[in-house]
């Protein structure tokens, strides 16, 4: 199938998201198949966890791209643009690749071939990286593990970051369920990184893990990490594992950045087990250069700060709290005001509750309605739950960033949570408005 411009073939990709959640390897399986199976043709990482996955991706990636690697790295979702999910050494596929991508798979629907739109640019990613000839390809999860399209992969190390109740419509509505679903990309022989995870969850892992002979490396149990700066604005720790490294710079801002960053370190640990040549200088270089827009990520801007970061649940929200306590006695701004937004297309959120995580550190909050596929909390079902003389409604994108940045007085802090897909179209506009210091 061809497309006369990319934009046309977007359109068609985007017909997919109408599909909805469609958990299985049945539909991705068959589809590989008639691609020639392009995700067998170089190694892999996997990675699954309720938070936190996309950066251990990331982080792992710039420690292999240091290390001289050419590194395919699939994510989801998108901030900006589609081509973003489908990234060589963090930099993503260009416009003419990503038509061609999309016509490679698009060919298999015109012969019968059933697909959801994860499914679609899960076959994508896997192309993409066979077309660039990956030395290897880390590959995060969608939703879940065990039925994600993505679990048809044999990786050389998977990686659980943690888990919490999130998509109980789909996966489950207690942690051992979700556990289980996480525990899913786990495969018999291949070393399993586990981070930050809590005990119940854990033991969950660990069956899954022993009856597939599988070796468990776990945060604060086989590996440990600390950190010894005191400022939220900087991020030094040291490392003890079957490495052991101290004065380790971060790109990545927050104490559970840390926690990621050495996960990743023990995956690379493994992978030197297998022949890789990652050195400590990689490592190191790696996690300075480190970068994954939209995740506690702070931006200077006239009069102020903006801090724009994905948590979008109950576990996330409370690990955004906890930096908030340093940054804001670290900053002091004289006003705090909160841009929030939800998604709920499984109808599972207590959305008002997860506002409430984070409602106590600001003095104005203001709530709007994020454009995209997973159905976005309206402006009328927040007014039915919340009130209060610190609470506006705003719907329009535009006029909620100018509220957020044109603050006075100043210095100010502005906090922009709740969902990737308003964080993303926020910090575009952000860039527009001759704000950034």
């Amino acid at each position: 199938m061809k497309f006369d411009s990319l934009k046309d073939a977007e359109s068609f990709l985007n017909k997919f998201q109408f599909h909805g959640f469609r958990l299985g390897l049945e539909r991705i399986e068959a589809a590989l198949k008639a691609l020639g199976n392009p995700e067998r043709e170089y190694p892999s990482i996997h990675v699954a966890g309720t938070n936190g996955k996309g950066s251990v991706c990331a982080i792992t990636s710039s420690i292999l791209e240091k290390a001289g690697l050419r590194v395919g790295f699939y994510s989801s979702p998108h901030l900006f643009r589609l081509n973003e999910r489908f990234r060589i050494n963090l930099s993503p596929v260009s416009d003419e690749k990503l038509k061609a991508l999309i016509e490679g798979v698009a060919s298999l629907i015109e012969k019968g071939c059933e697909l959801s739109y994860f499914e679609f640019t899960t076959a994508m990613a896997f192309l993409y990286f066979r077309w660039k000839k990956v030395d290897i390809a880390i590959i995060e999860t969608g939703l879940g593990g065990r039925l994600d399209a993505t679990n048809c992969i044999s990786p050389l190390v998977t990686a659980i970051t943690n888990i919490s109740l999130e998509h109980t419509a789909y996966l489950g509505r207690t942690i051992k369920k979700i556990a289980f679903e996480k525990a899913g990309i786990i495969k018999r022989g291949c070393p399993c990184i586990c981070g930050n995870i809590n005990e119940t969850a854990f033991r969950i892992i660990e069956k899954v893990a022993q009856k597939k002979d599988v070796r468990i490396r776990a945060l604060g149990r086989d590996f440990f990490a600390k950190k010894t700066s005191n400022s939220p604005l900087k991020q030094v720790f040291s490392y003890k594992g079957e490495l052991e490294m101290e004065g380790l710079s971060l790109g990545l801002l927050g104490d559970y950045q840390v926690e990621n960053a050495a996960s990743s370190i023990a995956i690379c640990e493994e992978l030197r087990k297998k022949g890789f040549r990652i050195e400590e200088w990689d490592i190191r270089e790696g996690l300075k250069s480190a970068y994954w827009p939209c995740r506690n990520e702070i931006i200077k801007v006239k009069g102020g700060y903006v801090l724009l970061d994905g948590a979008h649940n109950e576990s996330g929200l409370k690990r955004l709290s906890n930096f908030l306590k340093d940054l804001i006695e670290s900053i002091r701004p004289k006003t705090t005001t909160l841009i929030f937004a939800a998604s709920n297309e499984g109808e599972d959120k207590d959305f008002s509750k997860m506002l409430k995580i984070i409602s106590p550190f600001f003095d104005r909050i203001i709530i709007t309605e994020p454009k995209g596929p997973r159905r976005p909390v309206t402006i009328d079902e927040w007014k039915a739950c919340i009130q209060g003389s610190n609470i506006e409604f705003e719907k329009e994108l535009k006029k909620t960033v100018e509220k957020g940045v044109f603050r006075k007085p100043r210095p100010f802090l502005t906090v922009v949570a709740g969902s990737l897909y308003l964080i993303g179209p926020f910090r575009k506009i952000l860039s527009r408005l001759d704000m950034l210091a």
